[in-house]
Order: C-alpha cells, then structure tokens, then sequence
C-alpha cells in the first residue's frame, strides 16, 4: 500500500534501526520433522581466492576438479524413491563475496534435452536446475536460484516451510551461466553474499536443497524430496558447511527514471498564458531502497518530480513498503 507522504516511512525507519541495536541473530523456530533425513546429508562448499571463476557455464577451472560433488540424488518424480535416469554433480565453492555453485549433468540422451530460450523466471518448459538456501538456518525461509540448460535464470522466495509456495517478486542481482556439450549440459552461478541475508556469525551454516527438472521425461530428482503425500520445504533441507568470514551488508540501491510526456487538448483554458493546448512534461525520480539490517525488512521510497509545460512544477514522495501490514511477506525475513 502506498502512503501519500514519506513521514510514516521515516518513522518506520527510524524505530526499525532503534530496534537493530537490541535484536540478536535470528534462531531456530521449527524443528527437524521426524524421520527427516535432513540431518544426514552435508555438503562443503570451499573457499577460494577472489577470480578462480569465470561464470560461463564450462566448469574447466581448476578449483571444480578438486571439489568433491554432490551425487546422492533420488527421484520424486515419475517413480518415488528411485534411482535418477541421468547422472547429476553439484560443486560449491566461496570467496569473499559470493558464492559458487556448478553443476553437471550427464545424459543418457543429450540430443533429447529440452532448451527454449524463455524470459527470465519461466524456466518450467526447459532442462532445468535450481538450489534452495535456508541462509538463516530457521527451517522455515530459503532463496532460490534456477537455470536451464539455455542459460535462462530464475529465482524466487519461499516465506514459509512449504515447496510450493513461492514469493517470484524476489529478483536478486546475480550471475549464472550454462554450456551444452555432448555429453549433457553443464552450469556455473554466482550468488553474491549482498543478495542473500543471514546472521553475522563466523561459521555460517545454512540449509540447502538441489531440484533438477527434466521436462522431456517428467522426471523430478532432488537432493531431499519432500514425500508426496506431506508438505514442508526448509525443514527438510540437508546442511551447507564450510562458509566462514564472511559478513552481511547493508543493502543501498538506487534506481533512476526519465520520463517525458505530451498532452493535446482543444479544451484549453484560455485565461492561463501559459496553456496553449500543448502539454509538454517530464518526470525525474528514482526507487531508493535501504536494507536495516540482516534481520529487518528494507523500505522504498520513490521522489518524483515532475515539470510540466505549463510551468507548473511539483514533487511527490511515495514511499512503498508498509511497515504496518504484518502478513507482508518481507516482514518475515529475519523475524
């Protein structure tokens, strides 16, 4: 809901950074479901000096052949339980500022990979990976990174313990590529740290899943498969180790506009000079949005201002991001 004045955004703002001073990191708020076999799966991701990775999808970098990957997936679907048709490797590794994560797939029939080239988010029609981080730990949020074999990314949020449901309004700034060869198709992606949000810890433990989608086959293989017939998603998730010194940051963006406009009207008021008809304007403004904190929601304030060709000049402040609306789903980011 938009507000017609930025004075509430400043109060918010202000209580929300009081507030930062006393809030400690943000814990555990539902257990490991019984029978989980969440506790038993670990990845590491390892560290490596800043420019061991070029994102262009190839993984021919040194640091990949001597990570050890990932290769204990099972289906979800068509057959539960099974054995995946096609053979998967995931690999992470970290510098300073982001993580890396590469992938593998080799096909029993690489000439049957399906790879559209789609708008960024639609990803469902085309081969397809995506890993899930429980970046806070609490087994109930986690962000979420796809690419599909024609390179095409996706992301999204999940503001609650359940798979399918899905914030697609969170649209990170992140990197990722994707090659295909003849024996499959491989993946690289960047997910800087600025873009994800967890507790100011040294030793960083979060959760983790992997989906890798085949269209051609409708065949669904995840790391940890949420059963068919229950629900969750975080709660689920197996563990990522191994990410140490590295801290969270505060988010600053700006995003500037120039707009122009034009206005014909014969029912001018001839008592105003300046109104001859023509209504020439243009608009000058930008999207700022500020991060609190690891553990606070961030706000939108939009400054616009506007010159018309009448001469009239005014401005506008309209801040986003209601701080009262309590089911918004950023508000639970850090709670």
């Amino acid at each position: 809901m938009r507000t017609p004045s930025s004075l509430p955004f400043v109060v918010a703002i202000a209580a929300a950074a009081a507030n930062a001073q006393t809030t400690g990191a943000r814990t555990d708020s539902i257990a490991i479901r019984p029978g989980s076999t969440a506790a038993g799966k670990v990845a590491v991701a390892t560290r490596v000096g800043d420019g061991s990775v070029k994102v262009d999808g190839k993984i021919d970098e040194a640091v990949w052949q001597t990570t050890a990957p990932l290769t204990d997936f099972v289906q979800k679907e068509p057959v539960e339980g099974s054995p995946p048709t096609n053979q998967l490797e995931v690999r992470f590794v970290y510098d300073d500022n982001a993580l890396y994560v590469a992938t593998r797939v080799l096909s029993k029939n690489p000439s049957g990979i399906q790879a559209p080239v789609t708008r960024r988010d639609n990803i469902n029609r085309a081969d397809h990976i995506w890993i899930s981080l429980d970046s806070y730990r609490d087994r109930r949020t986690a962000y979420s990174f796809g690419i599909s074999a024609s390179g095409v990314r996706a992301d999204w949020y999940h503001p609650s313990d359940d798979e399918t449901n899905l914030d697609m309004s969170f649209d990170p700034v992140w990197e990722a590529a994707a090659d295909r060869n003849t024996t499959g198709w491989t993946s690289e992606m960047r997910i800087p740290f600025s873009q994800l949000r967890f507790n100011a810890s040294d030793v960083q433990t979060w959760g983790l899943n992997v989906d890798h989608w085949m269209p051609a086959t409708n065949e669904d293989v995840f790391w940890i498969p949420t059963p068919r017939k229950e629900t969750g998603w975080s709660s689920r998730m197996g563990t990522l180790t191994g990410i140490r010194g590295i801290k969270p940051s505060r988010r600053l963006e700006l995003m500037p506009y120039v707009a122009t406009e034009a206005r014909m009207t014969g029912d001018r008021d001839r008592r105003n000079p300046f109104d001859d008809g023509r209504n020439l304007g243009a608009r000058v403004g930008g999207d700022v949005k500020m991060g609190l904190g690891p553990s606070h929601p961030s706000g939108d304030c939009q400054p616009r201002f506007r010159s018309g060709g009448s001469g009239s000049r005014r401005s506008q402040s309209l801040c986003l991001r209601d701080f009262f609306l309590g089911e918004a789903p950023f508000l639970h980011r850090g709670q």
